[in-house]
């Protein structure tokens, strides 16, 4: 009795050079996951030469936090972990900045969060603010602080939450988060957004923005507490790193 085998019939298409779509006549197609990195992710350097472009209204008299907002666009478009770092660095920085200005105002003005509620769209202001600036208590009012308090958790700890846990989920560490290249980064792209609006609003070079012609705010009381806290988490995660190097090698001096 003769047994007859017949192989499965099997066929791959795509795009040329990439791995493409592999189908088989017993099942349904299955995607080769060659054939969509072809598209995506980006590569970081063509992304950088992208930005230039960006219309001005993007990015300049922006806030600090809406440049963390446009970073993470080019995260979801690179998945650069690089990125993903310098993003969870930013996020704390920026979030603990803006609370300390936030407490600042609460303990010079007895005004809660009115800084988060000055630089709400208008319709939104107006119905919170009274004419004199007291806040109004109506269901309205009530409604646009609560997604003004929505929204301002999702962008600042929200977000910085999401990139950490993706990190963590990544088996990335505080360690490898802290790098050098990180820190420093970090530092300099504060400057720089400082640098541009200084030097836009008023003609002349700063590394530290104070004005009122970013953020719709009563003083510039509360600039100070954000650069504090923000030299303070630069300096103290230095001041970390070299211990912790230092540890290093002293412990690779005794295993000699």
């Amino acid at each position: 009795m003769c047994k007859v085998t017949v192989a499965k019939a099997t066929t791959r298409v795509g795009c040329p050079g990439a791995n493409g779509l592999i189908y088989d006549s017993n099942k349904s197609a299955t995607l080769n996951p060659g054939w969509c990195t072809q598209l995506w992710p980006l590569n970081p350097m063509l992304l950088l030469t992208i930005v230039p472009f960006l219309p001005t209204w993007l990015w300049l008299n922006r806030g600090y936090t809406i440049w963390f907002h446009l970073v993470s666009v080019g995260f979801l478009l690179t998945r650069s972990k690089f990125l993903r770092c310098f993003l969870i660095f930013q996020g704390v920085s920026i979030t603990l900045g803006w609370y300390a200005a936030i407490l600042n105002d609460l303990a010079s003005n007895s005004r809660f969060f009115h800084i988060l509620y000055m630089n709400t769209p208008e319709t939104m202001k107006n119905s919170i603010f009274s004419d004199g600036g007291d806040l109004v208590f109506s269901a309205e009012s009530l409604f646009y602080i609560f997604v003004s308090h929505a929204a301002d958790t999702i962008g600042h700890p929200g977000l910085t939450y999401l990139f950490w846990h993706y990190h963590k989920w990544g088996g990335g560490t505080v360690r490898d988060l802290l790098s050098w290249r990180v820190v420093i980064s970090h530092y300099l792209f504060s400057r720089l957004w400082s640098i541009v609006h200084t030097y836009y609003n008023s003609g002349t070079m700063g590394l530290f923005y104070f004005g009122f012609d970013v953020y719709n705010i009563h003083d510039l009381d509360g600039w100070y507490p954000a650069y504090i806290v923000e030299g303070i988490i630069h300096a103290g995660v230095i001041i970390w790193k070299l211990g912790w190097e230092r540890e290093k090698q002293m412990g690779a001096a005794k295993s000699i």
